[in-house]
């Protein structure tokens, strides 16, 4: 598929946008930021404690020449819980990213179908996690949109059938009342093109 070009021909390149849900994912990121330097830093703990435990047990001038490398195991700590941390929040990102798209999508369908028409539904990406949900809520809004035209056609038979029998004001306006509400399925049954299902990313 061509990309889409800006009109002096260049190619249009899509920005990625991996926090969609700014609450969502910074929710979890920041609990796997925190988890991981708290882990960190207890194992780090615990090392600078049996580093401890050995030097004790070091005759007094062995200890000496190891007096510097305290420091330098506090040091390799911090900086091995601080790498950890970024590396988590990073993953963090990155996995509830596959999560806040489906989410954002399906929102976006909601809010499609609460204005009385149906979108035109595509497939999640390869790597977004909630497919199974996702093609449930595919299922049941294909149902519905088949149910809807199938009133349609149930209402324009109704229409037809009406319209064959002798006119009086009540009957013209039920079948006015019936046109309408025949067109409005109409319309809502028909799918549409939905403008920006997701961020690129």
């Amino acid at each position: 598929m061509p990309s889409p070009e800006t009109p002096s021909g260049a190619p249009r390149l899509h920005r990625r946008t991996y926090v969609i849900d700014r609450g969502f994912q910074l929710k979890y990121t920041l609990t796997l930021v925190v988890v991981g330097a708290l882990v960190s830093a207890l194992f780090g703990a615990m090392m600078y404690l049996a580093h401890l435990d050995a030097v004790r047990s070091l005759p007094q001038a062995v200890r000496g020449e190891l007096g510097g490398a305290e420091g330098t195991l506090l040091a390799l700590t911090a900086t091995m819980s601080l790498l950890m941390a970024a590396a988590l929040g990073l993953f963090g990102v990155l996995i509830t990213h596959r999560v806040a798209g489906p989410v954002y999508v399906m929102s976006h369908y909601v809010s499609v179908l609460a204005k009385g028409r149906y979108p035109l539904m595509r497939p999640l990406r390869k790597r977004d996690e909630l497919k199974g949900f996702f093609e449930r809520f595919q299922d049941a809004i294909e149902c519905l949109r088949q149910r809807e035209a199938e009133e349609a056609v149930q209402l324009e038979q109704a229409v037809a059938t009406l319209k064959a029998l002798p006119a009086s004001p009540e009957v013209s306006q039920v079948i006015a009342g019936l046109e309408a509400m025949q067109g409005r399925k109409r319309d809502a049954t028909d799918r549409i093109e939905v403008g920006g299902q997701r961020p690129a990313a």
